[in-house]
């Protein structure tokens, strides 16, 4: 198999772990406190999720939307930023 090919699924895979834990822990964090306001199974994560988007609709956030592409977010700049540099070393140290 090529070097190059098994340097970008390492990288990818290390990214893909690093942006899942980072998600976790944000959102694990909003549901902690909706749990810690005395809300528990969906009323929790409905809460938690328009926490993360800057509130309710109705009071100007952006509600369970946009807390829904917050927790994405916060997956997806990781991965790639992890993914990127490991494989922007392997390229370096190879050359």
């Amino acid at each position: 198999m090529n070097k190059d090919v098994i340097a970008a699924g390492s990288a990818s895979a290390a990214g893909i772990a690093t942006g899942a834990a980072t998600g976790a822990a944000v959102y694990g964090g909003a549901v902690a406190a909706a749990n810690a306001a005395g809300l528990y199974g969906a009323a929790a994560t409905t809460s938690a999720l328009a926490s993360l988007g800057g509130g309710a609709l109705a009071a100007g956030g952006a509600g369970i939307a946009g807390g829904v592409a917050f927790v994405a977010g916060s997956v997806a700049l990781p991965a790639v930023a992890v993914a990127a540099a490991g494989y922007g070393l392997y390229r370096w140290f190879k050359s």
